[in-house]
């Protein structure tokens, strides 16, 4: 049976087969509403594991955000829902879940059990919990103590922060601490930031110092170039999309949203000031104050331009308190979460560890 593919329509079975591999399923999604952190995370997933398995996307006909990095990527993806999906696919070693959108994923996690197949559930401060045979967890603030939820193993903290693994190469890297604040970086996430990026921009025009600000411009189309073409001045303002790690390490200080971009600066070691879109954002970022691994510039429609001049003043003649958070920051996140998850996933889809039969 045949799914789509950004090449050709393709065969799994023939794909598995003449690698030798059992295919992983992956249940994700990405969108403005959603987020594109579920989406990013289960993309690194499937990079890292793809050496011991076909990683075949499962997705909403209607989630055109997700089949577009899918195919720039040239992963496989079946869009005929889940019902046919096990009518049309072989069976997959184990499957992956990493999303917010819950319609259907009962019905498959039954019928997996049924058929010995183990599940990963990937979540959020405890959030949409599945019947899975392994919960992973990798916030800041987990909610409750679920280790016995479902009967499920449960790997929880920020061990489990699933990033790209050129951070664990930052992190391994010594920072050095400028006396004066010269380079900002901004990354506000994947979806609409257009009315946070004014007021942040505002903010550094307002502390009135000539400043490299780079910013993430993010996945969704909300006048990022006519933007960038006002008057910035004394900023030196552009959009940067490529080798953003390397940016967000070199910069004196980072300015994120509450999503996986903040644990980006943490492994980093970039001083992290951090506004929320919504009050989940907020329960991350407030524990990040509790620990001193972050400012907290609240919620970013509360959010005041002249906070974030005060702000940058008082930090930047206190360098010790840029160290605090530097070291902080990697204490909570060293950059092997995704390593971890993967052994997680490795020794779910071999038959010889199987642990559900």
């Amino acid at each position: 049976m045949q799914i789509s593919s950004a090449k050709t329509m393709t065969v799994v079975p023939q794909n598995a087969q003449s690698a030798g591999l059992s295919s992983l399923w992956i249940c994700t999604a990405a969108g403005p509403k959603l987020g594109f952190g579920h989406l990013r995370r289960s993309l690194i997933l499937a990079e890292t594991v793809k050496d011991c398995c076909v990683p075949v996307f499962l997705l909403d006909p209607e989630d055109l955000w997700s089949r577009e990095h899918l195919q720039s990527r040239e992963y496989d993806y079946f869009e005929g829902g889940i019902e046919r999906a096990w009518e049309m696919l072989p069976d997959p070693g184990a499957i992956l879940i990493d999303t917010r959108n819950s319609n259907g994923l009962d019905r498959l996690i039954a019928v997996a059990g049924t058929r010995k197949i183990p599940v990963i559930s990937v979540h959020d401060l405890g959030l949409n919990m599945l019947p899975s045979n392994i919960i992973i967890d990798g916030s800041i603030a987990p909610a409750g103590n679920h280790s016995s939820y479902f009967g499920a193993t449960y790997y929880t903290g920020t061990d489990y922060m699933v990033l790209n693994p050129v951070y664990r190469s930052l992190y391994l890297q010594t920072r050095t601490m400028r006396e004066k604040i010269q380079s900002i970086f901004i990354n506000l996430g994947g979806g609409d930031s257009g009315k946070y990026y004014p007021k942040i921009i505002e903010g550094l025009q307002l502390w009135g110092r000539e400043l490299d600000v780079i910013g993430v411009p993010g996945f969704t189309r909300w006048g990022q170039e006519a933007f960038s073409r006002e008057n910035l001045k004394p900023l030196r303002f552009r959009w940067e999309d490529r080798n953003i790690e390397q940016y967000l390490f070199q910069a004196d200080i980072a300015i994120t949203a509450g999503g996986i971009a903040a644990y980006e600066a943490l492994c980093a070691g970039t001083p992290l000031l951090a506004l929320s879109y919504d009050h989940l954002q907020q329960i991350t970022i407030q524990r990040l104050r509790e620990l001193d691994a972050c400012i907290d510039l609240g919620l970013g429609d509360e959010f005041a331009p002249v906070k974030l001049a005060g702000v940058l003043s008082r930090i930047e003649i206190d360098c010790d308190k840029r160290r605090l958070l530097s070291c902080h920051g990697r204490q909570i996140v060293d950059g092997q979460g995704c390593e971890r998850v993967a052994r997680i996933i490795r020794q779910s889809i071999s038959k010889e560890n199987r642990q559900f039969n």
